[in-house]
């Protein structure tokens, strides 16, 4: 195996390592003298690996607490399991014994140092993997002592900064001990719950010592799988107490300025999933994003408009944010990307619209509805931009019906949207073949269906406000939810017609068919139609 990479427990960004413990050393509990010990007729530094083991045994036999008075023993034998020299048996024995016990140490100063011997083991040059299996799970042992006492939690974060150091060292470890490091970190966040946690944040942001790129995008990614899987199971559900919820979507917050888009949507997706953010259907989130952002950047309205993804049925007051920034006033533009944050965000205003200030917000969506369709000739080039300002007017004017019906019944706007619904349904036949052509060479995706979706939601609200009345029911935004692509179907007919007029790639490769008039001599009756054996000389050609 190759050499394992050095384990690093201290981490510079946290200001907190094992050599310089925030537990003082007269803060630990007083270690009393090992009356065993007193009885061996060696001196405690002449003490054999296998006295040492066999008398800590004997103590915890009948009250595992009774490890607190073989403090420094237990520290003594930690040591013993450093040495190469040592038997390979007993150096496993001497850390499944603190895997077992170690979560009954009160001794600060003892826990520190066999944290620091757990480390060494991990990153020396031993790889029996008996040997660091048994340290991983040592590892583990430390989440109910650090929960014992607030200033003794940075043994389950560095303990977990450890294994995941593990995890990701494919090169370093094998797999069954990267595999008993995973696991040992699941202990870890069952017992120490909000240490761990905060470290898997922190490991997401950016204000950590500098380190190879490739390593750094490993890390970041074995964080956020981690954080997905702490937030969706089901038995890590009781640890998500109200004041961990409201510190963890303190954490997001702080770091969400420091990931990358793809992060950010994975996190907001985290942040809207804890229970207190459900139930008030993501108002705390939006709250907590707008009062440390400013919308002053297209990454801020890039991450809004994800934010507003997670955010129902509330009442909330966006306009002085978006008229801060200059969004109410500067026309949507339907030709870049920002003009389609811009929209979202005009969207999500609208949903959220109070009765204060829901006057302000449709004569605003009217204008920019009608300054981006102009002559209703001609489509933007971002559809979801024309789609998001529909049904942000749409959502508005549901809380203004009068004004709302009186526009539809204005016949210039209903030229325009008839215009525009042919324009739509003109494009949507040729965006529909692109697709499927996508999908014959197994290279559409989740963008290409969307734009299915959202040409779909145009059609419907455009021929609704063609038709002068309102539309009726949810309907949901194109990017909100998955799309299914078209599907190709196999049938008799080819799979489209040649740039020349010609036959199909697929069917110019099958010989032509000579047709005979039906006799008796090749009529089959009805019934037999459609058998394998008939199946079998069609043409395999696809069908639109």
């Amino acid at each position: 195996m190759p050499v394992k990479k050095k384990v690093a427990t201290a981490k510079n960004d946290e200001k907190e390592d094992l050599t310089t413990s925030p537990v003082m050393a007269a803060e630990t509990t007083p270690t009393a003298s090992s009356p065993t010990m007193q009885h061996l007729d060696t001196p405690q530094g002449t003490t054999s690996a296998s006295e040492l083991y066999a008398v800590l045994q004997a103590a915890v036999a009948e009250d595992p607490a009774k490890v607190n008075d073989f403090a420094e023993e237990i520290a003594q034998t930690f040591v013993e399991a450093e040495k190469a020299e040592t038997p390979l048996l007993l150096r496993v024995r001497m850390l499944e014994f603190f895997a077992k016990y170690g979560q009954h140490m009160r001794d600060g100063n003892a826990l520190k140092k066999v944290v620091t011997s757990l480390v060494k083991i991990l990153s020396g040059p031993d790889n029996t993997q008996q040997l660091l299996v048994a340290a991983v799970q040592g590892i583990a042992a430390l989440g109910p002592v650090s929960m014992l006492d607030k200033k003794w939690e940075y043994l389950s974060r560095e303990g977990a900064d450890v294994l995941m150091q593990v995890m990701i060292d494919e090169n370093g470890f094998a797999e069954p001990v990267r595999s008993a490091a995973s696991k040992a970190l699941d202990t870890l966040v069952s017992t120490a719950f909000r240490p761990v946690v905060t470290k898997l944040l922190h490991w997401l942001s950016d204000d950590r010592e500098a380190e190879e790129e490739d390593q750094l995008q490993k890390e970041r990614r074995t964080a956020m799988a981690r954080l997905r899987k702490v937030a969706q199971t089901a038995s890590f559900r009781p640890q998500w107490t109200e004041e961990i919820q409201e510190h963890v979507l303190a954490l997001i917050i702080r770091v969400l300025s420091a990931v990358t888009i793809t992060e950010f949507a994975q996190l907001a997706r985290i942040a809207a999933s804890l229970p207190s953010v459900e139930e008030k259907k993501g108002l705390p989130l939006l709250t907590a994003f707008l009062a440390s952002t400013k919308l002053n950047t297209d990454r801020a309205l890039e991450s809004l408009s994800l934010v507003a993804q997670h955010v129902g049925a509330v009442a909330y007051d966006l306009t002085p944010m978006l008229d801060e920034a200059g969004l109410l006033s500067a026309p949507v533009d339907g030709t870049t990307v920002r003009g389609m944050w811009h929209a979202k965000l005009l969207l999500l205003a609208a949903r959220s619209a109070t009765p204060e200030n829901t006057d302000t917000l449709y004569k605003t969506l009217l204008e920019h509805v009608m300054n981006l369709i102009g002559d209703g000739n001609t489509l933007p080039e971002y559809l979801t931009t024309l789609e998001a300002l529909l049904l942000a007017l749409t959502s508005v004017g549901q809380k203004k019906p009068l004004d709302f019906v009186k526009q539809l019944k204005d016949k210039q706007f209903t030229a325009k949207c008839r215009n525009m619904l042919a324009a739509v349904e003109k494009v949507e036949p040729l965006l529909i073949y692109a697709v499927k052509r996508l999908v014959q060479k197994s290279s559409a995706g989740a963008k290409e269906a969307e734009m299915l979706g959202s040409c779909h939601n145009l059609r419907i609200i455009l021929s609704s406000f063609s038709s002068s009345h309102i539309p009726m029911g949810a309907i949901t935004e194109s990017w909100a939810h998955k799309h299914k692509l078209p599907v190709l179907r196999q049938g008799r007919e080819g799979l489209l017609p040649s740039a020349k007029g010609g036959r199909s790639g697929y069917d110019a490769q099958l010989p032509a068919v000579n047709k005979r008039p039906r006799t008796e001599s090749n009529y089959r009756p009805q019934s037999n139609r459609g058998s394998s054996r008939d199946l079998q000389g069609r043409s395999r050609g696809w069908k639109y």
